[in-house]
């Protein structure tokens, strides 16, 4: 289904542009941060910066800029830590075979290193590419083979030219050119030729039939031998499809042609993942998952800002506006011009994709895959955004990446959610239907172990039962009963015994702090909350005693009324027995009681309402 998806989405865009025309067969993007300039003799006399200025936007939606590597596009290439040339090498140390290091404030450039990488990469680079320079006679090759031959790592360790980068050196990328406004390397066009030709032969294999059905396609086409990898921003080369053993193999056809997937559409599908996985606007990285989305038409900007805003993902004003809109059309409230309406109807028509990736070094895998017209997916995450909000004003959307910081502790270093309970939330969202119990098993046990005296990644006040915690814990429990158990405040009209456990635990809380004037260093919420939460019996009592220690001290006649009639109304509605145990969803009900009777309590029109009557 994907790499059909990702097929026809191609054909789209190419029928749409015919920019990626330009781009030579088996070249793949990459950034580069300078270009070498060589003279006809191989002589290196410059090197020019190829960057660019990008604006982005911070999480506070402020417009900023930075210096981005420019992208060209160059034979391809994986990315492994043993020395391995590739062609037209991009890598400092294999180009000119120097170790950068500054010792006591000088910079020292050094061929040596302990393991010799240094010299073994410009050899193996040196040898690799005057092999494969042979026979190609154009200015520029002819000036690239005889810096091959010339340099000399050993006599350029004071060379001006490449001292000028200092530290930038190391972490940059590079492309050799005659000058500017002249020929580039990888652009040649007896270089494109020769390098196309190898690749195809070593595509062909003579113990294969010329043509099969593409499972794809549809077509007779020569079946792919060997896929495309794919340019993860945390790794490069790695492939979806990928059979190396003899175990996956079947019908007495080996590694890949198992799948059945023509070199057309492999070119396809892998040529438009990558660029997918190079556009910010058609994926977010959620931890340990990268999310890719894309809609089935010429133009799908608007479909993708919206679904980047839910994931998480940064946007300006003008972006936001747009979403607000969208959103508002989706509930029934935009009469706006016929066009426009127009406009929104066909784009909720269009059928949309959303596809969830892990990968490794050598695989990619895909976690999910969901398909829908693009109208029922805004409905889907509207219902959605409904369930997690616990409180009316809440107007604010939770993003997918919101979810994920509260599943894990703050003091944890891995801050990865598992990719299965990940997908999982999201199907669930995308879908409309009941959240995984793990969700809500994980949001309980971090309200019950975190503390609110931890400080948060950015060192600020953290709490550890937030509104979007209770949130979640609303929206498993409502959808996983088929109704709405728990509304957006507290309900006088619940009548579950560990709903109202959870209020008498808030009250008793909030006494304690009236009482002693918000002194203690230690509340009764940092020392029975969890037990309280798991086993009522066991605690309520030693509270209720508490609790009387409390009024005694309270000032005002008032207001130990007004205590005495809350804590009275609810042990009158437990009829005087706490539960003994509570089940992982009555323990969500006890958390939810707590939050909500919080809310009333520190409003003051509700105190002042109470204490009238």
């Amino acid at each position: 289904m994907l790499i059909k998806a990702l097929c026809d989405y191609a054909e789209k865009q190419q029928a749409s542009s015919s920019q990626n025309a330009s781009v030579p067969e088996y070249y793949r993007p990459q950034k580069i941060s300078y270009r070498i300039v060589l003279s006809p003799e191989g002589k290196l006399l410059d090197i020019l910066p190829q960057q660019h200025l990008e604006t982005y936007y911070d999480k506070k939606g402020k417009e900023k800029q930075k210096d981005v590597p420019d992208t060209i596009y160059l034979p391809m290439r994986n990315k492994t830590s043993i020395v391995q040339a590739y062609y037209l090498d991009h890598r400092p140390l294999y180009i000119f075979g120097l170790n950068y290091v500054k010792e006591n404030g000088q910079e020292i450039w050094t061929p040596d290193d302990e393991t010799n990488k240094a010299r073994r990469s410009h050899k193996a680079f040196v040898e690799h590419e005057l092999a494969f320079m042979d026979g190609l006679n154009s200015e520029i090759c002819t000036a690239y083979r005889r810096f091959l031959e010339t340099w000399d790592p050993e006599q350029e360790t004071e060379n001006p030219v490449l001292r000028q980068l200092g530290a930038a050196y190391s972490g940059s990328y590079f492309g050799f050119t005659l000058g500017i406004g002249k020929a580039n390397l990888e652009e040649d066009p007896e270089l494109i030729a020769k390098y196309q030709k190898i690749c195809r032969q070593d595509d062909c294999r003579t113990d294969e039939p010329a043509d099969t059905v593409c499972s794809i396609l549809g077509e007779r086409l020569s079946i792919a031998r060997k896929h495309n990898p794919f340019d993860f921003p945390n790794q490069t080369g790695c492939r979806l499809v990928c059979m190396k053993h003899s175990a996956y193999e079947s019908y007495c056809k080996e590694k890949s042609f198992n799948s059945g997937v023509s070199e057309k559409a492999m070119k396809l599908y892998t040529d438009q993942l990558n660029k997918l996985l190079q556009d910010r606007q058609h994926h977010v990285i959620l931890e340990g998952m990268t999310v890719v989305f894309f809609a089935m038409c010429q133009n799908d900007e608007p479909q993708c800002d919206f679904f980047a805003s839910m994931l998480g993902g940064s946007m300006d004003q003008q972006t936001e506006q747009s979403i607000q809109k969208l959103l508002t059309y989706a509930k029934g409230g935009y009469t706006g011009d016929p066009e426009t309406i127009r406009r929104m109807e066909e784009m909720n028509n269009t059928t949309f994709y959303i596809v969830g990736l892990t990968n490794t070094k050598t695989r990619v895998s895909q976690k999910f895959i969901y398909r829908d017209r693009f109208g029922n997916l805004i409905q889907n995450l509207l219902k959605h955004q409904e369930d997690l909000r616990i409180r009316e004003q809440d107007t604010h959307p939770i993003p997918f990446k919101w979810i994920n910081k509260e599943l894990v502790s703050p003091k944890s270093s891995n801050k990865d959610v598992p990719p299965p309970l990940e997908s999982s939330i999201i199907l669930a969202a995308l879908q409309n239907t009941r959240y995984p119990d793990a969700l809500l098993a994980t949001v309980v046990r971090r309200v019950k172990t975190d503390q609110d005296d931890e400080n948060d990644a950015k060192g600020g006040k953290y709490i550890k039962l937030n509104r979007v915690r209770a949130g979640i814990i609303k929206a498993c429990l409502n959808r996983k009963n088929h109704k709405e158990e728990i509304t957006m405040a507290w309900n006088e009209e619940n009548r579950n015994p560990a709903y109202i456990c959870g209020g008498l635990f808030a009250v008793y809380e909030k006494l304690q702090k009236d009482a002693t004037k918000g002194t203690l260093n230690r509340t009764i919420k940092d020392a029975y909350f969890s037990s309280a939460c798991s086993r009522p019996a066991s605690v309520f009592p030693t509270l209720a005693k508490l609790s009387q220690n409390h009024l005694h001290k309270l000032d005002e006649e008032r207001v130990r009324v007004s205590y005495g009639r809350r804590v009275g109304g609810l042990m009158n509605q437990l009829e005087g027995e706490f539960p003994q145990t509570l089940s992982l969803d009555d323990q969500g009900r006890f958390i939810i009681g707590y939050y909500q009777m919080n809310q009333k309590l520190y409003t003051r029109n509700e105190e002042t309402k109470e204490d009238e009557n």
